[in-house]
């Protein structure tokens, strides 16, 4: 076809040629052209089906009026330029505009919004919420009480948050890139929620749990827990954490807070503060880690709710310690989490969030301890790295362990308290009236080479 249309071409140009050489034919110009564009339209074409083939990112919109459409390149069933876009979407309802930037030594980036106009409020249940500053005056009477014989422990807190705070009115969120949300939901949907017992694929958990006497409650979580940062691969994570949860056949509420270091989730290998929360009901799933999605609502200017620690524990030299608690307000339902021995207040879970699960008026299942994530044969440590039974100076612990029965904390000293240890850790318990308290960790490794 195209030798045809060229032969023709020069053929009615002969009709057109001057006496001195020249073409005047502007039909044969517009025959080449012709040409040059339907062998640019073919390989375009050609590219294009190979793309498409070969399920690439080159798939897109080549020529304006003639053009094979694509949404994205399809992988897993799912296209990657749609996915780009819901990220995007979500980064834009995540990185609000900022009254003051902040830069850690640690390199990340913490912008201080108005607390009023924080991402938590675009969570659908909470779009009648009003933010609090504080909780009621019935929490903070719960609060002072539980103060009261802090001062018996011996510890070293552990320095947290930023140098130089926000402005009044205003709180520090994490600024969030594309690759944060990726690695954030990857991380999230491996375990929305998981039970101690069978923690998952994966996963191991030392530490104890325990349940409130019939037709009770638990109303809150507690305990000065040390903070080591033991080496964790890309694929990996090691964590100490505090869990509250009510959970039915079909229905699970859940709130968690600790320490953790897990590279998946921050994109670094430093221990972290950490905050997660789920709502699963009916085969949906609510929640995420600290601020990477709407409804945890921050107070506190100084402390953000995923800061790096700055000091950590070293095994047999030093040990530092936080205080961390969860508590649930008597009066607004509402789950605040506050820190340190005097209990400074980090923010809170609105009630809104647990209205299917009922979490909103207490969890049945109290759990302390340890979590890894593997993620390939060879198990990261857990806690210290280090676990001899008895030496609190080498193997991570938690002390001062309470729950809130009756708007009081108290030690589960009179409850059923189970240790659960895995395949490469250990857990062990010593029932010190008031002060209950219990060692978890190991070094991890292959599992036909470390079985508890």
């Amino acid at each position: 076809m195209n030798g045809t249309m060229a032969k023709l071409g020069c053929v009615i140009c002969q009709l057109c040629r001057r006496e001195d050489g020249h073409h005047l034919c502007l039909l044969h110009q517009l025959v080449a052209i012709n040409l040059w564009m339907m062998r640019l339209l073919q390989l375009h074409y050609f590219l294009i089906r190979s793309a498409l083939f070969q399920n690439s990112l080159l798939c897109r919109f080549i020529y304006k009026k003639k053009y094979i459409a694509s949404n994205g390149c399809v992988v897993n069933g799912r296209s990657i330029h749609s996915e780009d876009v819901e990220l995007e979407k979500e980064l834009a309802t995540i990185n609000k505009p900022s009254i003051k930037t902040i830069e850690t030594e640690y390199g990340d980036i913490y912008d201080c919004v108005d607390v009023n106009k924080q991402p938590a409020f675009d969570h659908p249940l909470l779009k009648d919420h009003k933010a609090k500053t504080r909780p009621s005056l019935a929490l903070e009477k719960i609060l002072r009480a539980s103060r009261k014989d802090a001062s018996l422990l011996e510890t070293n807190p552990t320095k947290l948050g930023l140098e130089e705070g926000c402005p009044a009115g205003s709180v520090p969120l994490r600024r969030v890139t594309k690759e944060d949300l990726r690695r954030a939901k990857s991380s999230f949907k491996r375990l929305s929620s998981f039970e101690p017992s069978n923690p998952g694929q994966g996963y191991d958990f030392a530490g104890i749990v325990t349940t409130p006497p019939a037709n009770v409650l638990f109303k809150g979580i507690a305990a000065r827990m040390s903070v080591y940062q033991p080496p964790v691969s890309s694929q990996q994570s090691s964590t100490a954490l505090i869990q509250l949860q009510t959970q039915t056949e079909t229905k699970v509420g859940s709130i968690q807070v600790g320490w953790t270091i897990d590279p998946e989730l921050y994109g670094d290998s430093r221990a972290r503060l950490f905050t997660k929360w789920s709502e699963e009901h009916d085969g949906t799933v609510d929640g995420c880690y600290n601020t990477l999605c709407s409804g945890f609502v921050v107070t506190n200017p100084n402390i953000p709710i995923d800061t790096a620690f700055n000091d950590v524990s070293i095994a047999q030299r030093s040990q530092v310690f936080q205080w961390m608690m969860v508590t649930l307000d008597p009066l607004s339902q509402d789950w605040w989490m506050s820190m340190q021995d005097d209990n400074i207040r980090i923010g809170y879970w609105p009630r809104e969030l647990f209205s299917f699960s009922g979490f909103s008026v207490g969890g049945y299942n109290a759990t302390w301890g340890g979590l890894v994530h593997t993620g390939a044969d060879v198990s990261p440590a857990m806690g210290s790295g280090i676990f001899e039974d008895g030496n609190y100076n080498s193997t991570c612990n938690m002390v001062k362990v309470q729950v809130n029965i009756g708007n009081t904390f108290v030690s589960p000293y009179d409850n059923p308290v189970q240790v659960l240890q895995s395949r490469c850790f250990k857990a062990s318990k010593q029932n010190t009236h008031p002060d209950y308290r219990f060692q978890f960790g190991g070094p991890g490794g292959l599992p036909n080479a470390c079985v508890a």
